[in-house]
């Protein structure tokens, strides 16, 4: 299952711009990757790790800022068609699964 996560904040004055910086490098640590401007995934195993990232990023959100997460199967996330001018590009592959006997 992939998590997205949608965002407008707002950038007027510098104190906002520090947010949205801390803001994206709070989903880059999470390990989110950024798909387009303001749109960043991560895949999560389970809906419970969905769901944990719920919270985690809702108490992450700046005052003012305006977030979305939708999450979407591996199979709907693989049907998507990305393209970049007018080529198609492959979509992102779901990372490897950790093994531990």
């Amino acid at each position: 299952m992939w998590l997205m996560v949608m965002f407008d904040l707002p950038v007027v004055t510098n104190a906002e711009k520090r947010e949205y910086v801390r803001f994206r490098k709070y989903l880059q640590k999470e390990g989110f990757m950024q798909l387009q401007y303001s749109v960043y995934a991560r895949f999560c195993a389970s809906r419970e790790n969905t769901r944990k990232y719920y919270r985690y990023i809702g108490g992450a959100v700046p005052p003012g800022g305006y977030v979305r997460l939708v999450a979407i199967t591996d199979k709907q996330f693989g049907e998507m068609v990305s393209f970049y001018g007018k080529r198609r590009k492959k979509n992102e592959e779901k990372p490897e699964q950790l093994l531990l006997f």
